[in-house]
């Protein structure tokens, strides 16, 4: 057993050195003995890995001169299959059909087909789904997840398995990955920035999730904007698990006047949960949302926002993972991102208490 654990770490320590390019194509790797020195174990344990590494097509041994890092520039997927695995937290989410649209578009401009997973029940279950997506010998995955960090051990299984994906909206800050999503920092810094202009000065930033990279990259964007105006931005500037009744009080006492939220979903909640305890919206209180939700136009006024172009970002994923099935690219970590469109509704107002 102690072997077996042994070889596998050995065989992922191959696979990392090759995938973040600390061993290049063609480079030629150190003999049995040498590896077996630095691992510590046998010289058996070491041949065990290299052998799975040639049959996987990450070195090729050539008979009398060693091993040598083979070429990427082709990935073992031949078909024109792509699957898309989502996560059943956006089964009814409009933005969702936009990205699959988008996404649709470029990989039929391309003669590739596009295979729809729904991840209902977590990692287990994406990883069955990748499992059964590979026996099918897809050419590559497009995942939106709902939170990419649990699933790393899933994402290295691809890898090993020599097919590329991508990954769309968040991503494992730990974990280089192709990645497609949206400008969440610049983006945030137009809310802000806006906010400002109306001349708001305390301002906080509502997080729902705040463990994912999108909602991190939104909150870096405001506590940037604030500091270039030469405002604060403390760490209760930061509002996760909200009280709805003390923020209530807080903004009747002049100490926040206008709130950018991680998205339109939970500015909408807030709205509700504030009108009904008497903040007047946006007299009281100026809210930004992000996304441009197709819900968001429940707001009667109009919800304020950042306008992410889902079907852009659906597009882009696709020609990144095209990209990289093709072998066009040389970085492991590639990402494209959209910008975000400023839209302003109803929902925000110069700050009547400014001055005061």
């Amino acid at each position: 057993m102690k072997s077996n654990l042994k070889y596998e770490k050995i065989k992922q320590d191959f696979y990392q050195q090759i995938q973040n390019r600390e061993l290049l194509p063609n480079e030629k790797l150190a003999s049995e003995a040498e590896y077996a020195e630095h691992y510590n174990v046998s010289t058996i344990t070491i041949r065990k890995a290299l052998s799975d590494l040639a049959s996987e097509g990450y070195i090729r041994r050539i008979k009398g001169k060693g091993s040598f890092v083979e070429s990427p520039s082709k990935f073992s997927g031949s078909s024109r299959l792509i699957a898309l695995v989502i996560a059943s937290e956006y089964y009814q989410d409009a933005s969702v059909l936009r990205i699959i649209k988008g996404a649709h578009k470029m990989l039929a401009d391309h003669n590739y087909a596009l295979i729809i997973e729904w991840n209902e029940d977590g990692t287990a279950e994406e990883l069955a789904i990748i499992q059964k997506m590979i026996a099918q010998k897809v050419a590559g995955f497009l995942i939106y997840p709902f939170d990419p960090v649990p699933s790393r051990s899933n994402y290295q299984y691809i890898e090993q398995h020599r097919l590329p994906y991508v990954l769309i909206d968040r991503y494992d800050p730990d974990h280089k990955t192709y990645f497609a999503g949206c400008d969440n920092y610049n983006g945030a810094i137009l809310a802000t920035k806006e906010l400002i202009r109306l001349k708001h000065t305390k301002i906080r930033f509502a997080s729902f999730h705040f463990f994912l990279s999108s909602e991190q990259e939104r909150y870096d964007g405001y506590c940037n904007a604030m500091r270039q105006a030469g405002l604060s931005a403390p760490a209760e500037g930061l509002l996760t698990d909200i009280d709805y009744d003390t923020l209530a009080k807080d903004i009747l006492a002049r100490k926040i006047t206008a709130i950018v939220c991680c998205n339109d979903k939970l500015a909408l909640k807030a709205i509700s949960r504030l009108t009904e305890r008497g903040i007047r919206i946006p007299q009281d209180l100026s809210v930004f949302g992000f996304d441009d939700w197709t819900g968001a136009m429940q707001y009667p006024t109009g919800l304020s926002t950042l306008r992410q172009d889902f079907e852009e970002e659906g597009g882009n994923a696709s020609i990144l993972l095209i990209n990289a099935i093709q072998g066009r690219l040389l970085s492991n970590d590639a990402k494209i991102l959209s910008g975000a469109k400023l839209v302003v509704r109803g929902s925000v107002c110069e700050n009547p208490y400014a001055g005061s």
